[in-house]
């Protein structure tokens, strides 16, 4: 079996200065608007796609779900619809499925991730996605 270590603190830092855009766009979309709504739903796309990769890594592992591989893929083609129909998708749904997929994780694969992880997945998910849910009131 496949255990994450535990996570050091240059890979927090990674994790929580990723959250930067997701607290400042939002400020920039209540003050401006435009352009930084489009920059804030591409940077969720990217992250979420990034996310994507990292159910890729665990459907590598033995004991994971046959399904994580397949719910890798849909995850990444998920993000690039938010892309390619920008108008049909709204913060709302991004970041609904931030959360949903957090919890997809947290039913199949806690015992891939160490504890050390999901604390920082918990936390950089329920912000990310909080972040989006708010731009959607903006």
């Amino acid at each position: 079996m496949f255990q994450s270590k535990q996570i050091d603190n240059a890979h927090k830092l990674f994790g929580y200065s990723g959250l930067i855009p997701f607290v400042t766009l939002p400020m920039g979309i209540a003050l401006i608007g435009t352009p930084y709504s489009d920059w804030l739903m591409s940077y969720a796309a990217l992250i979420f796609t990034f996310l994507g990769g990292v159910l890729w890594m665990a459907s590598l592992q033995e004991d994971s779900p046959k399904h994580t591989s397949w719910v890798s893929i849909i995850v990444m083609l998920w993000a690039w619809c938010w892309l390619l129909f920008p108008h049909a998708f709204n913060f709302h749904i991004s970041g609904l499925s931030f959360l949903l997929l957090w919890l997809y994780e947290k039913s199949f694969l806690t015992d891939t991730y160490s504890p050390s992880f999901w604390q920082l997945r918990t936390h950089l998910s329920a912000i990310a996605g909080s972040a989006l849910i708010f731009s959607g009131f903006l």
